[in-house]
């Protein structure tokens, strides 16, 4: 698809609506909002995109072209693989950045602009694994897979805007700092070499307690799961009652049966979705993991659970969607159980198996990684998910920066 050269005009509209699709959801923005926002009539913005789909589309290439110009600008000759990769990151959470639009409507896309969307991320993932292979080869990463550990620092980026505040106890450059630094040395305490990864836990038990519930309540939990990977995949906008009851093959009367609006059956895949990751835990608190094999287990469950009707599957990308009621709540349930993975993290590092690294930043940066797979890994199968889950905890544990041992 080619897409025509922007005038100053239509750059400015692209800004003010990636700043409210960012921050109020792509389904509950309008045109309005946007010609508001930009001191304009509606319909000034027909003269630059023909519709709201057009305009996201936009958005979506925008941020992706942004991306690409950072990590152009970062990839300075001279400079080894590392340092690039660093200088793309801290640039990329510089205050000044320019706004990124948040990928979480990618398929409530006609196709031909979903498919190219998802081609140019891949094609960002692409230049961003050469510059880490340049690193591997200088000696100054280590990094087994490029292109997954690639998607997992984009993911990390994209996942920023969601809970980056201006007004919490850290600075801006303090963020720019831990996220930095775990990045390049991970969370695991440099002097400790790195065990082998641990055999994968089973499904299970995850899956009996699926097949255990009653006819009723398993009908109502395929209907949630079906809901939340069209929630994940499509986003607010591109699901709608009508479509979950096609793809339940249940009738719309079975659906408005339990829900009679889009925003609280969204609330019961969020909710789904939560308490799964909340059972991931209680299974690992079972096991009495070191910090090592919890972490990794860890990601490893969520990703294989992804991929199956029992989910966690829904993810936190459409909580802007929820009204402020909802979301207030909703939101407030994820910190209660964030802080208990930070209570985790910190009980690691007073027994020196972690760095001495900022819980809170050390949490997000592991939520980002898994909470983008559904997106990434709608139809590549490059890998499994339990390979992808290694990966991306590789870097969380150990970072991109060699470790050397003395012999």
């Amino acid at each position: 698809m080619q897409v025509a050269a922007l005038t100053d005009r239509a750059e400015e509209i692209l800004v003010a609506a990636s700043r409210l699709f960012a921050r109020h959801s792509y389904a509950n923005v309008t045109m309005e909002q946007v010609a508001a926002a930009v001191q304009a009539v509606p319909g000034a913005l027909y003269h630059h995109f023909r519709d709201k789909e057009d305009l996201i589309f936009h958005c979506y290439l925008r941020g992706l072209a942004i991306y690409r110009r950072e990590m152009e600008a970062a990839a300075e000759p001279g400079i080894d693989g590392l340092e690039i990769v660093r200088r793309f990151v801290r640039g990329r959470l510089r205050s000044e950045a320019q706004r990124m639009i948040l990928f979480t409507d990618i398929d409530a896309l006609a196709a031909p602009y979903s498919s190219e969307v998802h081609a140019k991320r891949w094609q960002n993932a692409a230049w961003l694994a050469d510059i880490l292979d340049r690193g591997v080869a200088d000696g100054s990463i280590a990094c087994d897979e490029p292109l997954l550990t690639a998607v997992a620092l984009i993911s990390i980026l994209d996942w920023v805007p969601f809970w980056l505040s201006e007004r919490d106890y850290y600075t801006r450059q303090q963020a720019i700092d831990a996220i930095d630094d775990i990045i390049t040395h991970g969370v695991y305490r440099r002097e400790i070499a790195i065990p082998e990864m641990p055999e994968p836990l089973s499904l299970a038990p995850f899956l009996e307690s699926r097949a255990a519930l009653n006819k009723r309540a398993a009908k109502f939990d395929r209907m949630l799961s079906i809901a939340s990977d069209s929630f994940n995949r499509r986003g607010a906008s591109g699901t709608s009652l009508e479509s979950i009851a096609a793809d339940a093959g249940m009738t719309r009367a079975g659906i408005y049966y339990h829900f009679s609006e889009k925003e609280s059956l969204l609330l019961a895949c969020l909710r789904r979705g939560l308490a799964g990751e909340i059972s991931i835990r209680e299974h690992l608190q079972e096991h009495s993991l070191g910090a090592f094999d919890h972490i990794v287990q860890r990601i490893r469950l969520l990703l294989m659970l992804h991929d199956t009707p029992c989910g966690p599957k829904a993810t936190y990308h459409n909580i802007n969607y929820l009204n402020d009621v909802d979301r207030k709540a909703y939101v407030g349930d994820v910190l209660a159980t964030i802080r208990r993975d930070q209570d985790s993290y910190q009980r690691w590092i007073d027994e020196g198996r972690f760095r001495r690294i900022d819980t809170y930043f050390a949490e997000r940066i592991l939520t980002g990684m898994g909470h983008w797979y559904p997106i990434w890994f709608k139809t590549r199968r490059d890998w499994s998910p339990a390979e992808t889950a290694d990966h991306f905890a590789r870097l969380f544990l150990a970072g991109l920066k060699p470790r050397r041992h003395p012999t």
